[in-house]
């Protein structure tokens, strides 16, 4: 997408935590002007790992199904070019229908999202 205007109605601030990295596919991540404090309201999911984009861009969550529709996203021919910011563009721009939103989908099971620091837990 191109972004827009964010629900505070300009930018917002920069959430970083060291839980939450762009350390695999599926992350959610707020898109940014390439500087700090400059999120509005376009986001982007990785594909695979992106370390890079640690404390550059906020992660607010991360895919927990629909992966095959990922793969399809994934798989949508680009633009192509030199020009980075619509290199990696889709020819055709993806629309988003729906989405369910999990404030924490695993806590009722009690169980802990991974971490770097290991896998998920049960906790009884």
């Amino acid at each position: 997408g191109k972004g827009g205007d964010s629900i505070w109605g300009g930018t917002f601030p920069d959430e970083f935590d060291p839980e939450n990295t762009h350390d695999r596919r599926g992350v959610l991540s707020m898109a940014n002007k390439g500087s700090p404090n400059t999120n509005r309201a376009q986001f982007f999911i990785t594909y695979e790992r992106q370390p890079h984009l640690n404390n550059l861009n906020t992660v607010f969550g991360k895919l927990l199904s629909g992966w095959e529709i990922l793969d399809k996203m994934e798989a949508l021919p680009v633009v192509g070019g030199k020009k980075k910011s619509v290199a990696f563009r889709p020819v055709t721009p993806v629309v988003i229908e729906r989405v369910t939103i999990h404030a924490n989908p695993l806590a009722d099971e009690g169980i802990v999202y991974p971490s770097k620091n290991g896998p998920p837990e049960k906790r009884l």
